[in-house]
């Protein structure tokens, strides 16, 4: 039987240690754990949360992965299912601001917004389909929620990627999507 020393014993467990940390994610809050090793990316976790708790609503119960590619998002920059997101891209920007607030947007519309409000919303969006595949993307019920939330919760430097985007048509939608006022932009 072969024994490996101290020394080897040591650096063993740091690598354990490291791939347990990398596989199990870092809770920033209760429920919102970040799977990054980048401490930009937590940063960015960390506000899209409290963009969420400054405009008086509850993060989602989310896991947000961040990938050095579009490979991870299925080809896009980034992807939310089944209360995870996936965020494809090495930079912190607004883009990516955006991108990540849109996503947590996905997972916070499934688990906060009734079937009867996304009528209501469809109805004042003027929608036929929540979420229909054979409908083009900015006619989706879906994205416009994302959309919304993202910019009510954002900097609002860059524009809602969804026709009728003017202030007071999104201030309309974000308020029937949360039943709160409008927040103030993001600084």
């Amino acid at each position: 039987m072969r024994t490996i020393g101290r020394l080897g014993a040591s650096i063993l467990g740091l690598a354990a240690l490291k791939g347990a940390g990398a596989d199990q994610g870092l809770s920033i809050q209760r429920g919102v754990v970040v799977f990054s090793e980048d401490p930009a990316q937590r940063e960015l976790a960390r506000w899209a949360v409290a963009r969420f708790e400054s405009a008086g609503l509850t993060a989602p119960v989310v896991e947000i992965r961040f990938h050095t590619n579009a490979s991870g998002c299925g080809g896009h920059l980034g992807y939310a299912r089944d209360g995870r997101v996936e965020i494809c891209t090495v930079l912190v920007n607004e883009m990516t601001r955006r991108n990540l607030l849109h996503e947590m947007g996905h997972v916070w519309v499934d688990q906060n917004v009734s079937a009867a409000v996304r009528e209501r919303f469809l109805e004042l969006r003027g929608l036929q389909t929540w979420n229909a595949s054979t409908d083009p993307w900015n006619e989706r019920g879906y994205e416009h929620a994302a959309e919304t939330m993202a910019w009510g919760l954002g900097t609002r430097i860059l524009t809602a990627q969804i026709p009728d985007n003017d202030p007071g048509s999104l201030a309309e939608a974000y308020e029937l999507l949360t039943g709160t006022s409008f927040p103030p932009p993001a600084i």
